[in-house]
């Protein structure tokens, strides 16, 4: 998809809070985040460690006053290459009804 940007990393669990934020000031409408199923890490617990880090970062946006909805993580086998696109298909139709982020364009280090 033309209005999807992958940034990969070794582990889903490497994607910290800083990352998800630096992607909306950068102009992303949404953040989606895939990994490993759980047990499935090959880093231990990165899977585990990335659904609180989200859900945590879930509670932020809505505190700071931005859908919550913009942000989602979904774990999968890197062999689900249809349903990775059916994720992300249905999370950038989410995000376009949503319309752009209000962080798109803020300043920050």
């Amino acid at each position: 998809m033309p209005n999807l940007y992958i940034v990969r990393v070794m582990c889903s669990g490497r994607v910290s809070p800083h990352f998800i934020i630096k992607a909306f000031q950068r102009g992303a409408d949404g953040v989606l985040v895939a990994g490993c199923e759980i047990g499935d890490c090959h880093y231990g617990k990165g899977n585990y460690l990335v659904k609180k880090r989200v859900a945590m970062m879930k509670d932020l946006l809505r505190f700071l006053g931005i859908n919550p909805k913009r942000l989602r993580v979904e774990l999968m086998a890197a062999s689900e290459a249809d349903r990775f696109v059916k994720v992300a298909t249905e999370f950038t139709e989410e995000i376009k009804e949503l319309g752009p982020s209000p962080l798109r364009g803020a300043q920050g280090a």
